[in-house]
């Protein structure tokens, strides 16, 4: 049985291990049907590659997807609850979003009906190694570190975990997020 190319859905919900696994099968396919030269001869610049090969399931959004689609109901957890979050946090802030990145940004609050979405204050003279305050990166690896930092948040948060975090960049919220007290030049 020929194996199916991964195109276009087949290749972004498949991890890198399917990738390989569905490569290796074409290969041992084209051997055994006569057809090895057409592999053998693809450049390695045609050659998908990366440092760390990833095995988690792949999401609909084409990224990791960390548990498993389930359909129950989440309440919003109790005032008090949210608050413990958010000070394991903030107290856990440089080690969760590293020296840089802490030093730029700053949590503020949960949001959202369910307490699911996590407020971020960031610097807007800088940008974050995923791509931009608004938007992520092109490149999947870049992508890849929001991912990371993202489940260093719900890791810090556990059992209450956040599905979006959003970023507030303008400057009026960034004076008052600082606490700076700014004097009118004379």
């Amino acid at each position: 049985m020929t194996p199916k190319p991964l195109i276009l859905n087949g290749w972004v919900y498949s991890n890198d291990i399917e990738k390989k696994n569905r490569w290796e099968k074409t290969v041992k396919w084209a051997e055994s049907n006569g057809c090895q030269d057409l592999v053998v001869c693809i450049p390695d610049s045609d050659f998908y590659f990366v440092d760390e090969p990833t095995s988690y399931l792949v999401g609909p959004m084409g990224g990791p997807m960390y548990l498993p689609w389930n359909f129950e109901p989440k309440s919003r957890p109790s005032s008090d609850v949210l608050d413990k979050c958010m000070e394991r946090l903030v107290k856990q802030w440089p080690k969760i979003a590293g020296k840089e990145l802490s030093n730029l940004t700053q949590p503020i609050a949960f949001t959202g009906n369910k307490a699911r979405r996590l407020l971020v204050q960031t610097d807007t003279t800088s940008q974050p190694p995923w791509g931009g305050w608004t938007y992520l990166s092109r490149v999947e690896s870049e992508r890849r570190t929001f991912t990371k930092f993202r489940a260093l948040v719900n890791q810090a948060i556990s059992p209450h975990e956040v599905d979006h975090i959003d970023f507030i960049c303008d400057q009026k919220s960034s004076i008052l997020m600082d606490n700076t007290e700014t004097t009118p030049e004379t």
